[in-house]
């Protein structure tokens, strides 16, 4: 193996003795290595580290990348244990409960499972990925990009919470030192480089061994520009989609292109379409891609992050100062190499007129002062070859009045914040987790000519996201035409009703004037006035006879049921905890010693009060009512219980339809997980009665087993060998939990009501009662599910 970098040792070594970092480190010096390192180490040698790791980005294509690089580092390097690598975001979707070993998220995923509301799982499941992220080490990728309203101070708040219980690390190359030291007081971490001499360290890696040149250029990007100065590996980015369209249009028409290749990236590709030619681009622009031949690649903000690639030069319009460099980092990107970064501070607006950058600048519309700092910063530098250290000089300049107000902000506001995030994990609908992940202000947009289809699965159709002022400026150009009559423009609204599948039912409106579009779900366009290219993209000012793809329900079962066979209590409860000992207390048990220190807990509590929530979980399926309910399904079926006996499943498959016709007939199970939490409370209080955080911590876990946000129960009453069963699965408790614990405490009748019950379920506003409850429910439903899964086999 390589050795380390010393900035990347210093990384590892804070990160192995419970520190978390800030690193702050130029294009190429190994970050990523230096993030990963510590956790691979302790997964090779099971040094005491989390056993699972998120790494976290702000946009799908990196975590697309990382995750295709990673699984065949793991492959290749073959480590004693086997490590799962997996992904998680909007489009793949198959580990959907963070159960890889190492997983590449982007940060929508991780912050809406941490406040109870994952974007990739249904409400019922919604408390199962917190503690995933309550027992990992944490990484942060680009967190530069993160919206300063809703991303940023949702992470702070979420790792504020976290000090001292899981490392973290977040990484950048782009943050002011006001930021930085900001961030670093918010969040008790320490920042790399911490000194001069490390920040000279970094310079001299070899690496850095490039010179990339700076030139400001009075006036606005033509075709004619770029291929004058066009060698063979050229990047032009424009800030508005409209400008790069039109001028990859231009070079592709221009009488002096030749055999030069240009392509187009933007963020208005279908998902095929864009990795496509994000796959190319990488072939043709990457350190090692096909050299022959010349290539123009004009993009917008997409190409920022995420594409590993070099150029010899590079065309920009003038934007804040960390995007110029972060699109400065595509060129002349590895050791050894040259460039110059060209940046224009006007533009060509589509009625003809030259704009000032400084001035009208769209999509940065409240960084104007930014800006200005910006462009005073390149002209003192122009034509200046640039080191790390000047590009951070450029960029505290720049920023770093407006990063200071914002951390001023951000402490100023915290506690508004962390209040309406605590509304979200306690399941108030009140609250949107939206607001608090990603701030985005966008319009659903889609182009076909059948409205009725289209709204019978709206949000399955093949649609574009466009800031709402961009679609604006087309309706109104489109109402001055009169192009918006006939129906040509349609807007989807919510009804407020839904259908006999529980649907929302939505209705069409009709757009004539730009106001119509306002709190529609979806703007659907007809062919006649917008179409699709596949090189250029979603056009708004052309038909190219295109019509979006619709995605009909076409399943008649719900996705994921699975087989049950009648299965004892007993047998049920046997295989829970036996996974639970296994495979999941393993990936726990660090997290569990840490609370235990962070908040003075008695030594082991946490795996104690784990073990009794396993066991007593589906205590309330040993009430009357539901035991009938499984005597009267099985007699319906003709498969019969056995007298005396009682069971936590049923039979059932879902190929057999008289299964699901006596299900519906006999209508729902009796609710048993809060009146099972009820009826084990004496028990739970045997363990966690001194800590009153873990036993509303258990109780929780157990009440809310099948419903994130269960807060009602009903009365029950458990049969008469109740106390017997429990017994009988007491004895598989670690001996010293044994003494003073007996399932004649459990309480035999009750009624569990939402009055009486508040003060024993977790409120998010405690940490201490939160952090141990996701870690204790995570435990429980994942050995639920598996054990489950085991018993139909």
């Amino acid at each position: 193996m390589v050795a380390l970098y010393p900035f990347q040792k210093r990384v590892s070594d804070l990160l192995l003795s419970g520190k978390s970092v800030i690193l702050q480190a130029p294009t190429g010096a190994g970050k990523t290595r230096a993030a990963l390192y510590p956790f691979l180490r302790a997964w090779e040698y099971e040094e005491d580290f989390p056993r699972k790791c998120l790494y976290t980005v702000p946009m799908r294509v990196l975590a697309n990348q990382f995750w295709a690089e990673y699984q065949a580092r793991v492959e290749n390097y073959g480590f004693k244990r086997p490590m799962k690598v997996n992904i998680l975001t909007g489009e793949h979707r198959a580990d959907t409960t963070f159960s890889g070993d190492l997983t590449f998220a982007t940060i929508d995923q991780v912050l809406s499972s941490f406040l109870i509301a994952p974007y990739s799982l249904p409400r019922r499941l919604s408390n199962l990925n917190a503690g995933a992220i309550t027992s990992s080490y944490l990484i942060f990728d680009e967190f530069h990009l993160f919206d300063p309203v809703s991303t940023l101070p949702t992470t702070l708040s979420m790792l504020k919470m976290l000090d001292g219980i899981v490392p973290f690390l977040l990484m950048t190359a782009t943050f002011s030192g006001q930021m930085l030291d900001g961030l670093a007081r918010e969040l008790n971490a320490v920042v790399i480089p911490e000194d001069a001499a490390t920040r000279e360290e970094l310079l001299q890696l070899p690496s850095q061994d490039k010179t990339r040149r700076y030139h400001v250029v009075d006036s606005h990007l033509t075709a004619t520009a770029v291929l004058a100065g066009h060698k063979s590996r050229t990047l032009v980015v424009c800030n508005v989609v409209d400008r790069a369209r039109k001028l990859f249009e231009d070079l592709r028409n221009h009488p002096d292109l030749e055999d030069t290749q240009v392509l187009l990236l933007h963020s208005r590709f279908l998902p095929e379409d864009r990795s496509r030619i994000e796959a190319q681009i990488h072939e043709l622009f990457s350190r090692n891609g096909d050299t022959g031949g010349r290539r123009i690649v004009v993009a917008t903000q997409v190409i920022e992050v995420g594409l590993d690639i070099t150029s010899e030069t590079l065309y920009t319009e003038l934007a804040p100062a960390n995007a110029i460099l972060q699109r400065a980092g595509r060129c002349a990107r590895y050791a050894g190499q040259a460039g110059d970064v060209y940046i224009y501070t006007q533009a060509l607006h589509k009625s003809g007129e030259l704009i000032s950058l400084v001035e009208k600048i769209a999509p940065y519309m409240e960084q104007k002062e930014t800006i200005s700092r910006t462009l005073e910063a390149f002209l003192d530098y122009n034509g200046q070859a640039l080191t790390f250290d000047d590009e951070q000089a450029i960029i505290s300049r720049a920023h770093g009045p407006s990063d200071s107000l914002n951390i001023k902000g951000l402490t100023a506001t915290s506690l508004a914040h962390r209040s309406k995030m605590n509304h979200i994990m306690n399941g108030d609908r009140n609250y949107a987790p939206g607001n608090l992940i990603r701030e985005v202000s966008s319009q659903l947009v889609a182009v076909h000519d059948d409205a009725q289809r289209v709204a019978q699965q709206p949000f399955a159709t093949e649609a574009f996201s466009l800031h709402p002022g961009t679609l604006y400026g087309q309706l109104h150009t489109w109402e001055k035409d009169g192009q918006l009559e006939g129906g040509k423009v349609l807007a989807l609204q919510d009804s407020g009703d839904t259908n006999e599948n529980g649907r929302s039912v939505y209705d069409w409106r009709e757009v004539t004037s730009p106001k119509d579009i306002q709190g529609a779900a979806l703007v659907l366009i007809h062919p006649d006035l917008a179409g699709y290219d596949a090189e250029l993209g979603f056009l708004m000012d052309r038909s190219t006879g295109y019509r979006a793809k619709l995605q009909l329900e076409q399943a008649t079962h719900s996705p994921g049921r699975i087989h049950y066979k009648l299965e004892t209590y007993v047998e049920h409860i046997r295989l829970v905890h036996n996974h639970f000992k296994s495979h999941i207390w393993p990936q726990l048990d660090r997290t569990a010693a840490q609370l235990e220190c962070i908040f003075g807990w008695p030594q082991g509590i946490v795996e104690q009060a784990a073990h009794m929530v396993v066991l007593f979980h589906d205590v309330g399926k040993l009430g009357r009512d539901w035991q009938g309910w499984v005597q009267n399904y099985q007699d319906a079926i003709e498969l019969p219980v056995q007298p005396g006996e009682v069971y936590a499943h049923t039979d059932f498959d879902p190929t057999i339809p008289r299964h699901e016709v006596e299900q519906r007939s006999l209508g729902h199970r009796p609710p048993h997980a809060l009146e099972g939490a009820w009826a084990v409370q004496c028990l739970l209080n045997t363990v966690c009665g001194e800590c009153e955080a873990m036993f509303n911590a258990a109780f929780t876990a157990i009440a809310r087993h099948h419903g994130a946000f269960t807060q009602q129960g009903q009365h029950y009453a458990l049969v008469s060998q109740a106390v017997d069963v429990v017994q009988e699965t007491l004895s598989w408790l670690p001996e010293s939990m044994l003494p003073g614990i007996d399932a004649g405490m459990l309480v035999i009748e009750g009624s569990p009501t939402e009055r009486n019950v508040r003060d024993f379920l977790v409120d998010a506003q405690e940490d201490e009662d939160f952090l141990a409850y996701t870690l204790l429910v995570r435990a429980l439903r994942l050995s639920d599910q598996e054990g489950t899964k085991k018993g139909a086999e």
